[in-house]
């Protein structure tokens, strides 16, 4: 699974980067915000299956990103993983709202990160992706 991670948090990013790094079988981007994981994904030379991004990032947040992903034609079927701090379901709601599919609450742990890619591989083989209520 090519997997793209945009986190500002440079601590977030090294959990994230280190989690990654024990599962060979995901090759992995990162981005340091929104701004430059967009850019990765516009880049026609890359192609991603799922993106895990922060909601408050700088540059560019994490709504505005899931909407310029959602609106895009080439990218419109990615899978977005929300990975927040965010303690209340305000913003997950809102982002459900706008298309993403699965989240994590940070900080992650490396058998959340685990059991959700596993949640999400067979969507990305042909079954229907679950969406949040």
């Amino acid at each position: 699974m090519k997997v793209l991670i945009a986190e500002d948090d440079p601590v977030s990013r090294a959990n994230l980067i280190q989690i990654f790094r024990a599962c060979p079988e995901h090759q992995t981007t990162v981005a340091e915000d929104g701004e430059v994981a967009w850019a990765l994904l516009n880049d026609p030379s890359r192609a991603f299956d799922i993106i895990l991004h922060n909601l408050v990032m700088p540059k560019l947040d994490g709504f505005e990103l899931i909407q310029r992903i959602r609106t895009s034609e080439r990218l419109q079927t990615l899978r977005i993983v929300l990975c927040t701090a965010a303690k209340d379901r305000d913003p997950l709601i809102r982002a459900a709202q706008f298309g993403i599919s699965h989240y994590l609450v940070k900080p992650c742990s490396a058998e959340s990160v685990r059991a959700k890619l596993e949640e999400i591989q067979p969507t990305l083989d042909g079954a229907a992706e679950p969406r949040l209520a």
